[in-house]
């Protein structure tokens, strides 16, 4: 089988506007591949195209070797979980309760439990009964991510997880993402800290103007790290 999450020439359309130009990417099963670029390139575009959340799109994308198409929740059937930048909690169920709606068991060894989220973010185990809406923003971008690894998909898109938050909550997040990897799930991160992408990432991709200008693996970064930190500095 071909484990990967794979988007062949994607463009796509918020109504007559073309915000994607045949966008060409890939993550394996278990590996981190991060989304780069300034604010307003397609990033968030690109992940949104790949839950079908855009008005029009073209070209190919494929889960695992089947196509992945029609609404969003038929894509999230297939395995792929969105963890939008705007931390959308339900904010009148507890913070249980919420973990509760996506938990999905697989029946594998490898399955993320609600152990797992606690143990993972211990703050939340101290906000079990608590609405979800008076969380602080650090405590509902936990949540939305450990929701995400509940139900245990084969991919999960991150998009800015870290924006905003304290030094002690990106460590968090950044731990959700090695857990992830070790669980064999599949991630595409889209991220402005270029530290955290280099601690966490196994493929780089750069978005520029709708479009892929630059693709390097880990290695190939590691030799010339300049060249990527140079196409993401605002002059």
């Amino acid at each position: 089988m071909n484990d990967a999450l794979e988007l062949t020439n994607v463009s796509a359309w918020y109504g007559a506007s073309r915000i994607l130009h045949d966008i060409s990417l890939r993550v394996e099963r278990g590996q981190v591949a991060c989304l780069l670029g300034l604010n307003g390139m397609g990033k968030t575009t690109t992940l949104r195209a790949i839950m079908g959340l855009v008005d029009r799109s073209e070209g190919s994308i494929s889960c695992n070797g089947s196509p992945l198409a029609g609404a969003t929740h038929k894509r999230a059937r297939a395995g792929v979980t969105l963890v939008p930048e705007d931390r959308k909690v339900f904010s009148g169920l507890t913070v249980r309760e919420n973990m509760a709606v996506a938990e999905h068991l697989t029946g594998h060894a490898s399955d993320f439990l609600l152990g797992d989220a606690i143990q993972l973010f211990p703050r939340l185990a101290e906000r079990m009964e608590q609405k979800a809406g008076t969380l602080s923003g650090g405590e509902q971008q936990m949540l939305v991510v450990a929701r995400a690894m509940l139900a245990n998909p084969a991919y999960i898109l991150l998009d800015e997880p870290t924006e905003g938050l304290a030094p002690s909550y990106v460590d968090a997040i950044k731990l959700s993402i090695d857990a992830a990897r070790s669980r064999h799930i599949g991630v595409i991160l889209v991220e402005q800290s270029l530290p955290l992408a280099m601690a966490v990432g196994d493929h780089f991709y750069v978005v520029e103007s709708g479009q892929v200008v630059f693709s390097q693996s880990r290695e190939q970064v590691l030799a010339s790290p300049q060249t990527l930190e140079n196409m993401l500095t605002v002059e």
